[in-house]
């Protein structure tokens, strides 16, 4: 994230196919499945005018209530990186492509895709590889598993410190493996209600169990193809956040890695969860 005296950074180039997937498939996630441009902004806007969004897809029948939805997601996530009323980029955001299903897609939905696909840019911006490929084809792809490896049942990750100024995230996972020919890179399913565990962690788990996989290989692609299912966690009110659950995310996945054969090591490649953790994987 830039600092305070390099806002707004100005992008050199566009990033393409930025994509972002919500499942609504086999848990309590709304649908959305969109790919967005992220380009320099022309000259002539102002401080109060440095987001700008286009919807291109609403001409493919893309519900407005939708492509909407989805430029609010965005330009609330880049308007919530402010710092003194200054966005961390000066950018234009084209929805280009998006699926949708009926009575599975809501506007909550294409929001939260909105802010997704704004982390995935940043992610690539300041890492310096191409945007993610959730999706290798069409965006109406749909998962499908991988016969000859086994799933990985209960991975379960434990990041605890019942100090002062602790943290605190307990979840239990299953990797799904997808087939490795298949368009569907990464897929994420949540089981659990927001009593259950508000939807911030959950996604931030999601976030992190993504990095860890797309860390592994090159950047670009997952080292392997997973459906990741959130199905049990547990929560603290006063020492949970969105930054331990993202390591949790990542221990997670680097755990179903090395049981799959996949890493020598069930250690996140590259470790977000605060030091002295009393984390552990089972």
């Amino acid at each position: 994230m830039p600092g305070v005296r390099d806002r707004p950074r100005r992008l050199d180039r566009p990033y393409r196919d930025v994509q972002a997937r919500l499942s609504g498939l086999g848990g309590v996630l709304p649908y959305a499945v969109v790919s967005a441009d992220f380009e320099p902004l022309p000259p002539g806007h102002g401080p109060a005018d440095l987001v700008e969004f286009i919807d291109d897809a609403a001409g493919a029948g893309l519900p407005p209530e939708l492509g909407a939805a989805f430029g609010e997601g965005v330009r609330g996530r880049l308007l919530g990186w402010s710092v003194r009323g200054v966005p961390p980029y000066a950018v234009r955001v084209r929805l280009r492509r998006a699926h949708w299903i009926d009575g599975l897609s809501t506007p909550a939905g294409f929001a939260q895709a909105g802010r997704q696909a704004v982390e995935a840019f940043s992610d690539c911006f300041h890492d310096g590889f191409g945007p993610r490929r959730l999706v290798a084809g069409p965006l109406d792809a749909r998962p499908r598993a991988c016969e000859s490896a086994p799933v990985l049942r209960d991975v379960h990750v434990r990041l605890v410190k019942p100090y002062v100024c602790g943290w605190f995230a307990v979840a239990t996972a299953d990797f799904e493996p997808l087939a490795a020919d298949g368009e569907l890179l990464f897929e994420f399913a949540l089981e659990l209600t927001e009593e259950q565990l508000p939807l911030e962690y959950a996604l931030a788990f999601a976030r992190g169990a993504r990095e860890e996989l797309y860390a592994a290989g090159d950047g670009r692609l997952p080292v392997r193809a997973f459906r990741v299912r959130l199905h049990d966690a547990r929560w603290s009110p006063v020492d949970s956040n969105e930054m331990v659950f993202l390591a949790a995310g990542r221990r997670a996945a680097a755990d179903a890695l090395h049981r799959a054969g996949a890493r020598p090591s069930p250690e996140p490649v590259s470790p977000r969860e605060p030091e002295g953790s009393l984390g552990d994987t089972g």
